[in-house]
């Protein structure tokens, strides 16, 4: 059985890969908590966005990404 790590907070994803214990976003495994804080997160400035880009959407989430992994954690707002 394969163990994947989550690469923002390092904790164990122990659900089995065939079940949805983990998310695959801009090329990292996030777990499911991590991914969650994710969608908190950025869902403010998502909504602010006119016209929406899905370009400038998958940038946003890069960032949010690398700095939540920069830190070892999601910040709290």
């Amino acid at each position: 059985m394969k163990i994947l790590k989550c690469d923002i907070c390092s904790k164990d994803i122990t659900t089995e890969i065939n079940k949805r214990g983990y998310f695959h976003q801009a090329h990292r495994d996030v777990c499911e908590a991590c991914y969650d804080q994710m969608h908190l997160s950025v869902k403010p400035v998502i909504r602010t966005k006119q016209p929406f880009n899905y370009e400038w959407y998958d940038r946003l989430i890069r960032d949010s990404i690398e700095r939540a992994i920069a830190k070892g954690k999601w910040d709290s707002r």
